[in-house]
């Protein structure tokens, strides 16, 4: 058995702007219904299980939500070379995931290059059947993706 890294990295999931958004009023898993799904979300957050990618936190103009994740000391992974260079090999094999000249982010392929560079598990609420979307590429490219069901049903969440 090999020694243990004391700095080993507690990462599990990277999380979509999708996802931070769903917990609005309105929205599919609002705050006030699902508390307990959000309380939960927010330990792994603050344990670091939970991360994002600096490109999707970039993506998100809602104020309550950034000072939420701000609170919850969110860990907000910068883009470095590594990420980088898996961002060029993801648009160059799915060039559908960002579509050049319209006002949209381009988060999406940060997201999924950060999933890579630390073997994560992308969380995500996009649809599965858009080639344009989170859920294709990332089976094009070999990444774990799940939706809040998923991920509630991986941490055996029950309510």
């Amino acid at each position: 058995m090999g020694q243990m890294n004391l700095f080993e990295l507690s990462y599990k999931y990277v999380m979509d702007a999708s996802v931070f958004l769903s917990q609005k009023d309105g929205q599919p898993y609002d705050r006030k219904t699902y508390r307990t799904l959000w309380s939960n979300i927010e330990r792994l957050i603050k344990a670091n299980v939970i991360i994002t990618s600096s490109e999707i936190f970039d993506e998100l103009h809602d104020e309550e939500v950034v000072q939420w994740l701000n609170g919850v000391h969110c860990v907000i992974i910068a883009i470095d070379d590594e990420i980088q260079e898996n961002v060029i090999k993801i648009v160059t094999s799915n060039p559908k995931l960002v579509n050049i000249g319209q006002n949209k982010s381009s988060g999406d392929p940060f997201l999924i290059a950060t999933a890579m560079k630390y073997d994560l598990t992308v969380i995500t609420e996009e649809h599965k059947n858009s080639p344009k979307k989170i859920p294709q590429v990332c089976e094009n490219m070999g990444v774990d993706c799940i939706n809040i069901n998923g991920l509630c049903l991986r941490e055996d969440w029950k309510f």
